[in-house]
């Protein structure tokens, strides 16, 4: 074993390599002992080269020994889930679906707060029509018909026009039928392109649903964090367009026996995006200067949005998404600062691109590669000096009104044209989730809150260097050297009060306004909308622009970094794009090495499975887990309401009482609730489905730890876990705390005098011997 895979894997399986001493059965021979210990170290390393970087695009797998099929895994919305049964239910996790809950809600009768169960088909809640559920149907190589016309000297706005112009081309030949969408994705950063065609389920309904308080154990404060308790997860079912449960070709079983310490997994899944191969002056860019600056924005509107909704079930109600959202970003970007001041991630990127030049200085391409890099940094030199101005202008398109109007003024641009020259995403058959999603808005929308949202906003917006201040927004809001609080307030107050974008029954009578009648419109927001038009259209021209050189400069980069790799024996990762992909790794805690563990462990009362080395066995070169890789009802039950973020409904503390752990395990300590694994993943992760050996589903990715955000950047096996929410908390709610029988039924659940099966197996009530890892060592 070379020492780089040595360092690379040893602590993936230091949880596996604890429970041998005990797992092993007494009556063996010593000499049978090392026997056994031999042939499981075997099959342990051959999966343990499964922890390793890596988002793979199917035809990429390695030669693993089962993946999810495709047609089971689901994007829904910016997440991910999976068919669970015949009759079209669909797994994912609670906070990829809180604008439907809020959708659904009122205040008397808030989803939010109180959960939702459908006891059958008939009760369950339909979902706007903006919320689709889609499945890959397949992805085909197009970079020749993409890069048409393209050649080196073609750069800037021609080249991004180009490919644009070939993209729609594409797109418009492969939508050839109703409920089919396609993409056009860049591969490995421009080098290559893939055309992607989508199923998609325009009518989804919301089956079951815990409250918030379960489904986001821990609140806000708990996103990147280990330990977590959180049941975040939610069952939907897709419907055929004439109201029949649709039955899909593939759905994922639910496994019958918890994860093992040390247990192989396999995820697929949708992954938003990665950015780990980029030059240190973009690392630098991005964590001196973008995250900060979102950071300090975020903090501001959390507070206004926090004020608002104390003591406010209306306001609360409209704004829990927006607030978790935004709070969820928050969290993640302070995270991610940390970790990269922690790991030192300037150095690392540092590392990365002296490596490469110094590889590049030694290429027969030497000056093709260094004209990238010199491209590069041209587009991110031009993005910079006008960085703090994007950031001000991403918060401002958060906010409801300035955003309805535009988009009511490009659809009412958009409707005077033919389908085939609109802009895709206005094209009529897609008018319908429009709508859905003005009216989402609108629902989403007080003017107390969003006026004071905006007075910070303008208050910012003084605060910006004068070349960065945007001077359509100084003229609409009056701005001058001498602006106070007080009257930006008033300015804000009048400009909403003059509005009625917020009145759904508006919204749709302008949706049929003639573009003509819309732009002799006096309402505020409408006349931003117009009277900006031409400025943001230049800021478009120029944004093409820039794209187009750093997809020249990119391009030819990666391909520099997949030439290094290769000439290393190594095999490059493509980044993340929101492309189904599969990762593999093992269940394993937070790892330390043994050189930094030197002082002994205080056992901690709320974890499990921890049980001691093998005295035999020669740990020198590996690395020893700190903690554990599971949390359990038992600890739950032990925090719960030891803070106000750490509430449960009564009828769990009474199901808890009352059942303890069930027939799903022996004792509430053996009950799994979220686990940890070294898989590869990123926001768009959640909601991925995560099977073991056997292709039975054990959990959902729902978050990860707050050093694997660095990821995002830069891969380290050592530091990076994801968490799951294991299936057996969702079948011990649904059983114990709902007593949901036919979706039990439904999920192969089912239960009699001698025990509870799933499938027909009987469900195992500890977690798997680690040495059996679900599979039998004849397989």
């Amino acid at each position: 074993m070379s020492r780089r895979f040595r360092a690379e894997h040893s602590n993936g399986f230091a949880a596996f390599l604890r429970s041998l001493g005990s797992s092993l059965a007494p009556s063996l021979s010593r000499a049978a002992r090392w026997c056994r210990q031999g042939m499981l170290l075997a099959l342990l390393v051959s999966f343990a080269s499964l922890a390793d970087e890596g988002l793979w695009l199917p035809e990429q797998q390695p030669n693993w020994p089962i993946q999810p099929h495709a047609s089971a895994v689901l994007k829904v919305g910016g997440c991910t889930g999976t068919f669970v049964s015949a009759d079209g239910l669909v797994l994912t996790n609670h906070h990829c679906i809180l604008d439907l809950l809020q959708y659904r809600s009122t205040v008397e009768n808030n989803y939010l707060e109180t959960g939702f169960l459908a006891i059958n088909k008939e009760l369950e809640l339909l979902a706007p029509q903006d919320f689709t559920i889609a499945h890959t149907l397949e992805r085909t190589e197009v970079t020749q018909q993409v890069l048409s016309g393209v050649s080196a000297r073609t750069t800037g706005s021609e080249r991004f026009n180009l490919i644009a112009n070939n993209r729609n081309e594409l797109l418009r030949r492969c939508e050839d039928s109703a409920g089919t969408q396609c993409r056009v994705v860049d591969h490995y950063d421009g080098l290559g392109y893939l055309l992607v065609r989508d199923r998609i389920f325009s009518r989804v309904k919301l089956v079951w649903a815990p409250p918030a308080d379960v489904g986001h154990f821990g609140g806000i404060e708990d996103n990147w964090q280990w330990p977590r308790h959180s049941a975040d997860l939610a069952l939907l079912r897709v419907y055929n367009a004439d109201g029949t449960p649709y039955h899909p070709a593939h759905w994922l079983p639910l496994s019958p026996a918890a994860p093992a310490d040390g247990e192989p997994v396999f995820v697929a899944g949708f992954p938003g995006v990665t950015q780990r191969y980029r030059l240190g002056k973009e690392v630098a860019m991005a964590f001196d200067e973008f995250y900060p600056h979102n950071v300090r924005y975020l903090q501001r509107w959390m507070q206004v949005l926090s004020n608002a909704m104390e003591d406010n079930p209306d306001i609360s109600l409209r704004y829990v998404p927006t607030m978790v959202r935004l709070g969820n970003r928050y969290q993640n970007l302070r995270g991610l600062l940390a970790a990269g001041e922690q790991y030192q991630i300037h150095q690392l990127a540092a590392e990365q691109e002296q490596a490469l030049r110094e590889w590049i200085a030694d290429h027969d391409d030497v000056d093709r590669y260094q004209a990238a890099i010199a491209t590069t940094d041209q587009a991110l030199a031009a993005r910079q000096a006008l960085l703090q101005r994007q950031v001000w202008w991403n918060f401002f398109q958060e906010l409801q009104l300035p955003s309805i109007a535009q988009r009511l003024y490009r659809l009412a641009q958009e409707s005077g044209r033919s389908d085939e020259r609109r802009t895709r995403g206005f094209q009529s058959q897609q008018v319908p989730a429009i709508r859905a999603q003005l009216i989402g808005q609108a629902r989403q929308f007080a003017v107390a809150v969003e006026s004071e949202l905006l007075v910070e906003l303008l208050l910012l917006h003084q605060e910006l260097p004068e070349e960065q201040r945007i001077s359509f927004v100084t003229e609409f809001f009056a701005l001058h050297e001498e602006s106070t609080r007080e009257s930006i307030q008033h300015t804000v107050n009048a400009l909403y009060a003059a509005s009625t974008l917020g009145d759904i029954a508006e919204i749709e009578r302008l949706m049929n306004t003639p573009l003509s009648d819309i732009r002799r419109s006096n309402d505020p927001w409408l006349r931003f909308a117009i009277d900006t038009a031409d400025e943001r259209l230049r800021w478009d021209l120029r944004e093409r622009e820039l794209r187009g050189i750093e997809q020249q400069g990119r391009s030819v980069l990666m391909d520099a970094f997949r030439r290094e790799a290769r000439a290393e024996g190594r095999r490059l990762p493509d980044n993340a794009n929101r492309t189904y992909r599969l990762s593999a790794g093992i269940v394993a805690a937070v790892a330390r090495t043994t050189a930094e563990t030197t002082e002994p462990q205080e056992e901690n009362e709320h974890e499990t499975n921890s049980q001691p080395v093998a005295a035999d066995m020669n740990m020198a070169d590996v690395n020893i887990a700190v903690g554990s890789a599971r949390t359990t009802l038992n600890s739950l039950l032990a925090i719960a309401g030891s803070a106000p973020r750490y509430q449960l409904p009564f009828s769990m503390h009474a199901a808890a009482a009352v059942h303890g752990a069930g027939c799903l395990a022996a004792s509430p300590d053996q009950l799994t609730l979220n686990f940890l694994s070294t898989a590869d993943g990123t926001g768009g992760s959640s909601g991925s489905p995560t099977v073991n050996s056997r292709g039975e589903l054990i959990g959902l990715v729902f978050d990860s730890t707050t050093d694997a955000i660095l990821s995002d950047w830069h891969f380290d096996a050592e530091r990076h876990r994801l968490i799951h929410a294991d299936v057996r908390y969702l079948l011990w709610l649904l059983r114990y705390v709902y007593q949901a029988h036919e979706l039990m039924a439904e999920l192969g659940f089912a239960e009699d005098a001698d025990g509870c099966t799933l499938n027909g197996r009987p469900i195992i009530p500890v977690p798997a011997r680690a040495d059996d890892l679900h599979l039998d060592l004849a397989e």
